[in-house]
């Protein structure tokens, strides 16, 4: 029977539930300082000793490891791998156990393993790397007693050619360099280079003085040392469970890419959990020919509490193998606070700009991302898979996206359109039912602007011809209404524009009020893009914002902060949503006149004694989620009862406080909302949690 150990079940604090691969890579990610370290420092003593942390946890609650195969299956597996049996004192032993020899009987090990103490064969099923260890690592090492076997991962190399050539490989392709293993020294030490010479024992003067030539790889920078040591780690005796902290420090992109891909190529079944904010360790990742299953859990300390946003597989695959996150820099948004997204490069810079100019005195860094999808089409999408891996993500969009884009974006981001109709349909016939006509002067003015820096003898380009055609016939009003914005229009048109431009803001989408990039300073003259933009930043102009920009930029924080750019107007029907714990029943309230278009009851939480406690409720997932609440109705859930063995029964304790359901509603805009007990609701741009899975 196959032997299999992996980490069947995580549970976090916040409720969370993940069941990683058991085959692949769960990738922690998150910005600076959110808990990747720490989170790893207690999942992984925890993997064979589920009662290992001493202290309150920050980010796991309970970690449920489980193998496959029987104990003698276990201990051919151990042998196949490597760890082949030595006699100590007329016993068959294995490398590995607690005790001061390093050892375990072989008796020993398939008790263990039958009874599942998996922490006596820690050494022999987990593997933890850690960045502040990275360069402390050894390499050189003693010789040893050959009838027992290698202990050291350079007595791995060195008694195995084979391995040392493939491991040589690594080096070469990532540094230039192959590693070598000098077995002509008192011990055995790691050098840089090849002697080009055969090994032959006893050594040749020759080879010897070939060997001292090799610099050793102590004496090379940190970035060759740390990419040694993770491999000498991992590759070379795999253990079933891999756990490595910020692989990529030290090393440089390219290093880091390949690292990624060499992890994610691993042979046999391996685990692998991965604490990164390194974009090119993901591309990597994303490389290997012999794909994993890859989960994401996204961590998040921003609101003071420990939150982890998890994608299975089959999202991150959806999520990262789409050409344009994949072949862009757009996965590097993974890794900040919040994203902002514009269509080109050049929106970027002066939003950016503006963003650091508009900010409040003495604020610390926003750590936002500007990013750009090359076009309004996929702005939408983007926002959505960045969105699914709990990272704020913002549009920002010229005026014209109310053309045509807006609908397919908010159906994009699961809101609701009907609202919009009558609003879009007012704007559309209002830019359809009056053509543009050009003045003399108007034609004058645009033609000097589009033959700006082309010479009286160079042909007219195609981009230029075809814009002064269209200037001579005149068109729809959508050309000069992505010039003027709002200022172009009066009355009900205007009114219906300003509606679509609240309504977008909700779910993230800003459109440019008046108008598009260039109209933020109508100083500089319109016409190239990349000289106005070069002209902005020589001449100043982005550092001297009007009051509408300034605007525009904070309701954008204030959107990527709440989820919300107008918290008040956006929650007029959540606040009317409540929730209850009675004796039999979780029962949520819609109190408001329209109806929720979904609503899903996620968990319970109280405290008793002192401390505070999750508890899922019983039943089905169906049980717990409705597709729709009309106005004023209710969705009851019955639970179960328990009984605490002196008579009472109840859902929770009955000398438990603040009790509260976690409830997750969408509204009748299409606006998702988290509300707890009776705390304010709290918008979810990243959309809905599952239920909390019935308790086993």
């Amino acid at each position: 029977m196959a032997v299999s150990f992996a980490v069947s079940e995580i549970r976090f604090v916040d409720g969370t539930v993940m069941a990683p691969p058991a085959n692949g890579m769960t990738l922690f990610i998150g910005p600076n300082n959110c808990g990747k370290t720490a989170l790893l420092r207690e999942l992984s003593p925890r993997i064979t000793n589920p009662a290992a942390l001493q202290h309150p946890p920050l980010w796991i609650r309970q970690v449920l490891s489980s193998h496959e195969g029987s104990a003698e299956d276990f201990l051919l597996w151990a042998k196949g791998q490597g760890h082949r049996s030595f006699d100590v004192y007329g016993e068959a032993h294995l490398r590995g156990g607690t005790n001061a020899a390093g050892s375990l009987s072989e008796s020993d090990a398939k008790n263990w393993w039958t009874l599942g103490e998996y922490d006596y064969l820690q050494s022999l099923l987990v593997t933890a790397q850690w960045t502040d260890r990275r360069l402390q690592g050894r390499s050189d090492s003693q010789r040893w007693d050959h009838a027992e076997p290698a202990a050291e991962p350079v007595q791995f190399l060195y008694e195995d050619p084979a391995l040392l050539k493939a491991f040589a490989a690594y080096t070469r392709e990532a540094f230039g360099k192959e590693i070598s293993v000098d077995w002509t020294v008192p011990g055995l030490q790691l050098r840089v280079g090849a002697t080009g010479i055969p090994d032959m024992a006893p050594p040749t003067p020759e080879l010897v003085a070939a060997y001292r030539r090799l610099p050793p790889l102590v004496t090379q920078g940190e970035g060759f040392r740390a990419f040694v040591e993770i491999l000498l780690n991992t590759v070379l005796r795999p253990t079933p469970v891999i756990v490595i902290d910020e692989p990529e420090a030290f090393l440089h992109p390219p290093q880091a890419r390949l690292l990624g891909r060499i992890l994610a190529q691993l042979p046999g079944q391996t685990q692998m959990f991965v604490a990164t904010h390194s974009a090119d360790f993901l591309a990597g990742v994303l490389e290997a020919e012999q794909a994993r299953p890859v989960s994401i859990v996204r961590l998040d300390r921003s609101s003071g509490t420990s939150a982890a946003r998890l994608l299975n597989p089959d999202a991150v695959q959806g999520l990262l193998r789409t050409p344009l996150l994949r072949y862009s820099n757009l996965s590097s948004g993974l890794f900040y606070d919040r994203v902002v997204l514009c269509e080109a490069a050049g929106d970027c810079q002066f939003y950016a700009a503006a963003f650091d100019t508009t900010k409040d005195a003495g604020a610390a860094h926003d750590n936002t991302l500007f990013l750009h999808t090359s076009g309004k089409a996929p702005l939408a999408d983007t926002a959505r898979r960045l969105r699914q891996c709990g990272i704020p993500t913002a549009v920002i969009a010229d005026f014209d996206y109310l053309r045509d884009g807006l609908a397919r974006a908010v159906t994009s981001l699961d809101g609701v359109t009907e609202h919009l109709d009558s609003d879009l349909k007012c704007l559309r016939e209002h830019a359809a039912g009056s053509r543009s006509e050009t003045s003399a002067g108007g034609f004058k003015t645009e033609m000097d602007a589009l033959l700006k820096g082309v010479k009286a003898s160079d042909p007219l380009p195609e981009r230029v011809l075809g814009e002064l055609t269209k200037l001579a016939k005149g068109g729809n009003r959508w050309g000069d209404l992505k010039k003027s914005g709002l200022g172009g229009l009066q009355g009900d048109p205007y009114n219906a524009a300003m509606r679509l431009l609240q309504a977008a803001a909700d779910f993230g989408l800003f459109v440019v009020p008046c108008g598009e990039l260039e109209s933020w300073v109508r100083q500089v003259p319109r016409g190239d893009k990349a000289l106005w933009s070069q002209k902005v930043f020589d001449d100043g102009w982005y550092a001297k914002p009007t009051d509408e920009l300034k605007a525009f930029c904070s309701s954008i924080r204030t959107y990527l902060r709440d989820g919300a750019a107008d918290y008040t107007r956006a929650a007029a029907q959540a606040i009317q949503v409540s929730s209850r714990l009675d004796h039999r029943h979780a029962v949520v309230t819609n109190s408001s006149n329209d109806p929720l278009t979904e609503v899903r009851i996620i968990r319970a939480t109280y405290t008793h004694d002192g401390r505070h406690h999750i508890q899922p409720l019983w039943g089905t997932p169906e049980s717990k989620t409705s597709r729709a609440l009309p106005a004023g109705d209710e969705l009851s859930v019955p639970l179960v009862l328990l009984s605490d063995g002196e008579g009472h029964e109840g859902f929770l304790p009955h000398d438990s406080t603040d009790q509260a359901l976690t409830v997750h509603f969408r509204d009748r805009a299409g606006l998702w909302w988290e509300r707890i007990g009776d705390k304010p609701p709290a918008r979810l741009p990243s959309g809905p949690s599952e239920p909390d899975p019935e308790p086993q």
